[in-house]
Order: C-alpha cells, then structure tokens, then sequence
C-alpha cells in the first residue's frame, strides 16, 4: 500500500478509501514520512477529452451482457466507467434500468461517458456520475437515494484495465509510445506519482515492483540502470525510462511465435509495475470485492475484468472465499489457515469455473483484449 489514499468530492463530502493494508504492497517508511508533510496533492493539469481517431472499444463485450442479460437489472453499478462503452451497452440491452451509477476517479471520463449515456437514456433512467475510486462503493451509493449499498444492486461490472483515452493523452504519462511526464496518476487526487516513484524509492522496492507487478524477467538490470541514471539528474519523462529498459525497438521473441501473437514493447511490463504501484491497483481491488458482494440484491452478479496475473488471482479467490470455499492462500500461512478455519456460509455462487478470455476475431480487432480474463459470481 502507497502512502496515498484515493479520494473523491461529493457536493461538499470528501470521501477518502483507505484499503486494508498487505505487507507485500507497503511502500517505504521514509516516503510515508516524507509525504505526510506535504499537503493535498497537487493536481492532474488541465485536460481535454483526447480526440484519438480509434474510439474505445469495451473488452469482452459480448460475454458481459450475455452474463447480464438473465437479470431485471434495474440498478447497474460501473465502477470503472471510463468512457462509457459497457455501460451504453447495458442500458440499452436493458430498457427496465432505472438507475445507472458510473464511478470513476477520472473527470475526463466523465464528460466522455455522460455525452455517450445520454444519447440512449430512456426518460425514466436516472444518470448517476460520481467521481471517485471503485473501493468507495458503498460510500459512494449510501449518498444517493433508495439506499442502495444495503443490497440493493442488480449488476456491477469492472474493467480494470487502463482506458485508450488515457493512452493517448501524452500528458498523463501511460503511454511508452509517447513523451509525456512520468505521471500515470488516474485522478487527481493520487498523492504519488511514477516520477516521484521512481526518484525516491530505494532500488529494492523498484526492482520488487518491476518483478512482482510486470512480471519482468530483467528486472534486475532495469533497477541498476535507473538507480544510476536518477543519480546524474532526476528522472521526469516517459523516453526516459523508454531508453533505460532497452530502447525503441521491439523485444525480439525467441523461438517460433503463435499466428497472430504480438511482439510487445520492452517497456509494457516496466509501465505497467509502474501505473499499478502509483495507484495502489491491487490493494484497492482486493478491498472493494467484499463491499461490492454486500452491495448486491440476490441474485445480482458481480463481473470483474482484470489484465494482469495478480488482478486475477486476487479475483479469483475473493469469489472463492465468497463461495464458501475457503480463504485466499497466498502464501503457506494462508493456505494453513485456509485448513484451521470453520466451514463458511457461501454468499454468492461461481458462474465462471474458468476465466472467459477473448476469441481470436476480437484479438485481432481489438488487442487491448489479448490479456483480458473475465469473472462473474451471483449473489445467493
């Protein structure tokens, strides 16, 4: 866990997520410390809604309103609204909706998503935009009417991946393909930044975020050359660290490579530790999983999207654990434990034994989806 919290405004009400902390994603002490002495972030600089000529296209679409199609979906939940695609989708499939409540911590996403929801809005559905982290549900849902963190959510849907309009705002920093600023913040009120990250952590944790979060096999030299390098001047731009992993050119696969498989850039996986420990993704997500079950009607379905290993392990047994079966072993004491416990009371059933992953027509139209998996409970 980053020394940050993810916080949002609702009217005058600052909202404040502070997730449940795991050794594994603690930050340093002295950064704590350090940061505690400065105020409140300072913020995203102004944007405009990107104006990329590919639009974004929702991953997986297909099997997520297959999965949702069942259900009277009356009130809908997107806790990563992005730019709207999956929530315009369900709000047409489902004419019965009369609540859709988008979440994201991203205020461009917001004015992309509203102009995109509005155009399919039936009059009697009411648009609820909040901006704020998807670990805020119930925080978030207990400020609207109808009381609707007390079970009483039909649907919530999560894509956790990073959106194309993000990408393609150089300014951001997401992108490896771009100059840009080492940001990589979603919403402006992250504390933390990827410049920040990588001036002042020591080349331990760099090289444990490099290996953990990108699964980078070179992790190593890639910590050595940046800890050199930040000595000479601080890091500050995108093609900075572009040049310290390896430079342009595309890593060169070994062997044979499957018919239509992608090389990737050598810095996907450096960028990709980077955006989830600036905002502390899997913490979050680990957190928000309980509180969304709660937030659920029986019978409503949770599904969750996630595009990286860890994402999806921790998906994976959170879903298991509201199953009855067990808690999440992630280590030897966990899995010890998991024998200890006492049998638990399943709260949702699995409706996915195995993660759903895109079909090759939809890899080759969109590769955003090559790493999607997709998961879905009901609640009991």
């Amino acid at each position: 866990m980053g020394p940050h919290c993810l916080s949002c405004h609702i009217g005058v009400l600052r909202l404040c997520c502070v997730p449940r902390q795991l050794t594994s994603l603690t930050s340093p002490q002295y950064l704590v410390r350090q940061l505690a002495t400065r105020a409140c972030a300072a913020n995203i600089p102004q944007q405009q809604a990107p104006t990329s000529a590919e639009p974004h296209i929702p991953v997986l679409l297909t099997a997520v309103l297959d999965h949702f199609r069942p259900l009277q979906l009356e009130v809908y939940v997107d806790g990563t609204l992005g730019a709207g695609g999956h929530a315009t989708a369900l709000l047409q499939q489902h004419p019965e909706m009369h609540t859709l409540v988008g979440l994201d911590v991203d205020p461009v996403a917001h004015t992309i998503a509203a102009a995109k929801l509005q155009r399919v809005q039936p009059p009697h559905t009411q648009l609820r935009l909040l901006q704020g982290n998807f670990c805020q549900v119930k925080a978030l849902l207990q400020q609207l009417p109808g009381q609707l963190h007390e079970g009483r959510v039909n649907g919530i849907l999560l894509d956790l991946g990073t959106s194309s309009m993000q990408i393609d705002t150089a300014e951001r920093g997401f992108s490896f393909l771009r100059e840009g600023p080492l940001d990589m913040r979603m919403g402006p009120s992250a504390r933390l930044s990827a410049e920040e990250l990588l001036n002042t952590w020591p080349e331990a944790e760099l090289g444990r975020i490099f290996r953990e979060y990108g699964e980078e096999r070179f992790w190593k030299g890639i910590t050595r050359r940046i800890v050199e390098a930040r000595q000479t001047e601080p890091l500050h731009s995108t093609q900075q660290i572009v040049s310290l992993v390896g430079g342009p050119s595309y890593r060169q696969s070994s062997g044979s490579r499957k018919p239509g498989s992608r090389q990737i850039h050598p810095a996907t996986r450096v960028f990709q530790a980077l955006r989830i420990a600036v905002n502390e993704e899997l913490t979050v997500l680990e957190t928000a999983l309980p509180d969304m079950l709660s937030c659920l009607a029986p019978g409503g379905r949770l599904g969750v999207i996630s595009f990286h290993s860890l994402e999806d392990r921790i998906v994976k047994w959170q879903f298991l654990r509201a199953a009855g079966r067990g808690s999440e072993p992630y280590s030897a004491a966990g899995m010890q434990a998991q024998l200890m416990e006492e049998p638990r009371k399943a709260e949702a059933k699995i409706l996915t034994k195995r993660p759903i992953v895109a079909d090759e027509e939809e890899r080759q139209a969109n590769p955003r989806s090559r790493s999607a998996k997709l998961r879905f409970v009901e609640k009991l």
